[in-house]
């Protein structure tokens, strides 16, 4: 390999690009096997549908996130991702949630909230960074995501129900068609980042495109007005942020969808979608689904006033892990007043009701940094063509996030593992760009593309690098050298 000269401030070395060089890969690849097989059994519901055919619970996803907590203990990786600022938020968080259990005012029922759902969850955020250290293994996490789509729409056809037009399941957590919708929707960001990386006839670009198609129009037959709030903020941000290209294929796309999916969507539920913008005022032409739609508004609100009054009274401890609605009941038994036994159906109001305000506060800065940490990615990215991977990464990384912000302010998932498993990735990103930042390997911004020498030879894409042109041409420029101020 032949270099130009060195003249003037010219650098004597070449500055690579992030993608040129293969990032540092973790020796413990068969426990990062474990760890995909694991997320994607979990995210896309396939342990809960494999129960229900086989008749019996092989507690699978137990075993893959102990088996895959161990080769962490093992192979070290656990002791660096304990170092890392959202693993010790959630840490902080997680010896809070403790605390609480002990001044919960049922105990048995806040040590089986932690124990059952959020010791899981923390195990996921933990889990990522620890066995995903490279590049190209964040890639192969968001593919695992993407996919997780095909599962769940799978579901949705093997054990179909419906109540009142609206789509769900007879079983687990897809049997409430606010929650299919909800893990459906989360999905899609990281079909949208297979497409994108693969080539356009790939079978990976045909099966994530039907199963985007389809889990939107799945998605508006559940309806939840709350999904439908989702996509309409994603669309926002894709129009505003995106090219006219995209803008085009955007308008286009939706077209589509739409053309497709009005015909199977039945009257009920467009009757319950039209309740979104007055959702609380009843009117004598109703019929009994708008109705029902307009009494569940009313009683979320009631709902949400409730969580935050006793957040107030109970700033501190809150009244224990997963008793909020237990709580509620007994308030509404001694007032004489009918016991609605419902979570409050807000993540966040949810969480500070049970765990107290502190609680509340740290899961705020979890969600606030992650969401920071992606967009400063994405921007960074974005100015060279050839940290594209990166960029398109982080963009669904932050797609997902707003989809579950949206979705967790008119739902219950303080305890959940989808957050976790996203501020997981977003960590472990984090710090494999960052580790090129501070090994050097970061090529100069979009602006100084001008200054920069094309080398004699070619160099090869890396393995996280799959779609065409990334492959030949806008790879040339990795190596260029660059050139100082004169």
């Amino acid at each position: 390999m032949n270099f130009p000269q060195r003249r003037g401030n010219i650098l004597p070395s070449p500055a690579p690009n992030i993608f040129a060089l293969s990032a540092e890969r973790s020796p413990h690849r068969l426990a990062t096997g474990i760890l995909l097989v694991y997320l994607f059994l979990v995210m896309s519901r396939a342990v809960e549908g494999l129960a229900v055919t086989l008749g019996v619970n092989l507690h699978l996803a137990l075993v893959l996130m102990v088996i895959s907590l161990v080769a962490a203990i093992f192979t070290g990786g656990l002791l660096h991702a304990l170092k890392t600022p959202v693993v010790i938020m959630y840490t902080a968080l997680t010896c809070w949630l403790m605390v609480t259990v002990l001044m919960s005012q049922w105990r048995g029922g806040s040590f089986h909230t932690l124990t059952t759902a959020w010791f899981p969850s923390y195990a996921g955020v933990v889990l990522i960074p620890s066995l995903i250290s490279s590049l190209d293994q964040c890639r192969k996490v968001c593919y695992v995501l993407g996919f997780s789509l095909v599962p769940i729409l799978w579901a949705t056809v093997s054990f179909r129900a419906q109540v009142a037009g609206r789509d769900q399941t007879f079983f687990g957590t897809l049997g409430n068609p606010n929650e299919l919708a909800f893990y459906l929707l989360l999905m899609i960001p990281f079909a949208v980042f297979v497409i994108n990386s693969e080539f356009v006839l790939s079978w990976k670009t045909i099966v994530c495109a039907v199963s985007i198609v389809w889990g939107i129009v799945k998605t508006l037959r559940t309806g939840s007005r709350a999904g439908l709030l989702a996509m309409s903020a994603c669309f926002v941000i894709v129009f505003l942020n995106g090219k006219m290209k995209t803008k085009f294929k955007l308008f286009v796309g939706t077209g589509l969808i739409a053309a497709i999916a009005f015909p199977l969507i039945s009257g009920d539920v467009l009757r319950r979608y039209g309740t979104l913008l007055d959702g609380t005022s009843y009117d004598a032409s109703m019929s009994t689904d708008e109705m029902s739609a307009v009494e569940s508004t009313r009683a979320r609100k009631m709902l949400l006033g409730e969580s935050v009054r006793i957040m107030l009274e109970h700033p501190l401890f809150g009244v224990g892990p997963g008793i909020f609605s237990a709580s509620l009941a007994g308030e509404q038994k001694q007032r004489g007043q009918y016991q609605t036994w419902h979570e409050a159906h807000n993540s966040f109001t949810q969480l500070g009701s049970e765990a107290g305000i502190p609680a509340l506060g740290v899961f705020l800065t979890i969600v606030f940094y992650c969401l920071k940490r992606t967009v400063s990615i994405y921007r960074r990215a974005r100015r060279d063509p050839n940290q594209i991977g990166i960029s398109r990464m982080a963009a669904s990384l932050a797609m997902a996030l707003v989809i579950y912000i949206i979705s967790a302010t008119f739902g219950t998932y303080s305890y959940t593992i989808e957050f976790p498993v996203l501020a997981g990735l977003i960590q472990a990103l984090d710090v494999c760009v960052r580790r090129k930042i501070n090994s050097g390997a970061v090529i100069a911004p979009a602006r100084r593309q001008a200054r920069l020498a094309t080398p004699a030879f070619d160099s090869p894409a890396p393995d996280y690098v799959r779609t065409s042109p990334l492959s030949s041409s806008r790879l040339y420029a990795s190596q260029a050298i660059l050139q100082a101020p004169s």
